[in-house]
């Protein structure tokens, strides 16, 4: 039976004992968490408690506060149950505790054989409102999970307008969160058997799995880690993870990761498919996840090139490593950055320079894979950044173009064509924009580096639904509203750091962050060192 979490009240310490003796003869879980000699401290010890009371006993007429000043001041903040005791047969004193809330009002000396029943009586009141209140509670965290499941799915759908977004993050948690994409591989030949109802059932199955994987998940992670499952298009699954810690927190990296696997482990063992998942980089705003739609989508591409059943994430520093050396690999990432730029005359250099080196490589295989790479890579600008999924040619058919390549000049006309095609559709994309929003955002965000920044706060500046904001600035600069504010502030660190005046916790916040451990993170990743080692070095440059 759970426990009935009670305090006793009176300036009588006489009185304090043997109410709490008694109350251990009564029958029921009762757990007497204080005794108290006054409602001041009462209602101290329920402040500091967060009011995790189920039970008040109290005396009526006591120094400094009284029982009924105590529990009209209590319940205006916490819920549970008053119980009165008097040595005053007063009708007006019964009246005002029964109106504050009062369950009974027990006269002294207090008769043992009532106060006995009284208990039996109010033991089975507390605990049956406790039972309506956590049902109740539990309904309205099950309704809230169904709406954001749906607003999910409706912002993970595709051809989605923008603009009618509105402001849909406000229904979530803050904090951090990763969306995993799950798409069953290429099936095996048996299947063409199946009926329309096996489908079904397979389909429903996988769903259940999910669903069940990441439950179990979530258990593990005892309330600090959060999901939402839903089914995409056919076959397709996204499942989001949430964590709500700072960004120096760490957890939700490595449990995308097992999660992944051990989706991909479950499906394989309890039907006869396998799933490949893919997801990007975290996000510290939600009103990122149309963008990490479209990396997870991308991402999955790669199945093309490395094979089913697998993860694909961004995390990963190539898959090609093993393929290929991390020069060609750094080529492709610089390839997709141009087009992103639509800069034609750099990316025809690049290209130039890609080829080159790929001259020098005898490894038929290596070259494939090495292209295949950039070609993925390049592809996934037009999926992630330009209106509606698709481009000038088909993934598909563009790695199938390469495989059957003979010579080098083909790779590279077809590689070519591709980054023209790309460029085009970004610089149609911006076209068809109005640049003055962004322009604008872009000056505000300049002006307030070091305030704390979100894509609401920036789109409301402009006038603009976060979401279409978010999406339109991806079209027009090619990156991220929280990718180029982080641009602008480490640029801004590094300033600020040649002047010695400034201790690196200075320049942490200065540039907007309030974490020095974070600032530092993001400070090592861009420049390749720490802030510390980096003023280090320029004053021994000295």
């Amino acid at each position: 039976m759970e426990a009935i979490r009670t305090i006793i009240v009176d300036d009588e310490a006489r009185i304090r004992r043997g109410i709490g003796r008694l109350l251990s003869t009564c029958e029921g879980n009762w757990e007497v968490v204080a005794v108290l000699s006054s409602g001041l401290e009462a209602l101290e010890y329920m402040d500091q408690s967060h009011g995790d009371i189920d039970l008040l006993i109290t005396d009526i007429r006591m120094p400094d506060m009284d029982g009924l000043t105590l529990v009209k001041e209590a319940k205006r903040r916490y819920t549970f149950y008053p119980v009165m005791i008097s040595g005053y047969n007063d009708f007006e004193y019964m009246q005002t505790a029964i109106r504050e809330g009062a369950v009974d009002y027990i006269m002294k000396p207090v008769d043992r054989e009532q106060f006995r029943r009284r208990m039996k009586e109010i033991s089975a009141i507390i605990l049956q409102n406790k039972r309506n209140r956590l049902h109740l509670h539990k309904m309205e965290r099950e309704l809230k999970l169904t709406r954001q499941t749906q607003m999910l799915s409706y912002v993970t759908s595709a051809g989605l307008d923008m603009g009618r977004l509105g402001y849909w993050v406000e229904d979530f948690p803050k904090g951090l969160y990763v969306l995993l994409y799950i798409s069953l591989d290429p099936v095996p030949v048996k299947s063409r058997s199946y009926t329309s109802k096996d489908w079904e059932a397979f389909d429903y199955a996988m769903e259940n799995i999910i669903i069940e994987v990441a439950d179990r998940m979530q258990e593990q992670y005892e309330g600090r880690m959060e999901k939402w499952c839903w089914k995409g298009g056919d076959s397709d699954y996204w499942v989001m993870l949430h964590s709500n810690g700072n960004p120096e927190a760490t957890e939700i990296e490595p449990s995308a990761s097992d999660l992944s696997a051990s989706i991909r482990t479950a499906i394989a063992l309890h039907t006869p498919f396998s799933v490949s998942v893919s997801y990007g980089n975290r996000m510290e705003d939600l009103y990122m996840l149309p963008e990490a739609r479209q990396r997870s989508l991308s991402l999955m591409n790669y199945r093309l090139l490395y094979g089913s059943n697998r993860t694909f994430h961004d995390d990963m520093a190539d898959w090609a490593v093993e393929r290929m050396d991390s020069e060609l690999a750094h080529f492709a990432h610089r390839l997709r950055a141009v087009a992103e730029q639509a800069n034609t005359e750099e990316a025809a250099a690049l290209s130039q320079q890609f080829f080159q080196r790929l001259s020098q490589i005898s490894s038929p295989m290596t070259i494939q894979y090495a292209v295949q790479n950039a070609y993925i890579q390049i592809h996934s600008v037009g999926i992630e950044y330009v209106s509606g999924d698709t481009v000038p040619v088909s993934l598909e058919k563009g790695i199938q173009s390469l495989s059957r390549a003979a010579h080098l000049h083909v790779l590279k006309k077809e590689l070519d064509t591709l980054i023209l095609d790309v460029i085009s559709l970004v610089r149609d994309s911006r076209q068809s924009g109005s640049l003055k929003p962004v322009e604008q955002a872009k000056a505000w965000i300049i002006a307030h580096l070091g305030s704390d920044l979100s894509i609401k706060s920036i789109a409301d500046r402009v006038y603009m639904n976060p979401s279409y904001f978010s999406r339109t600035f991806k079209m027009q600069t090619g990156v991220t509203v929280l990718d180029y504010i982080t641009n602008l502030r480490m640029e801004r660190a590094k300033e600020l750091l040649t002047d010695a005046k400034h201790k690196v916790s200075d320049v942490c916040s200065l540039v907007g962050y309030q974490d020095v451990k974070y600032f530092s993170r993001q400070f090592k990743q861009r420049y390749g060192e720490t802030p510390s080692k980096y003023r280090e070095r320029l004053e021994g440059a000295d």
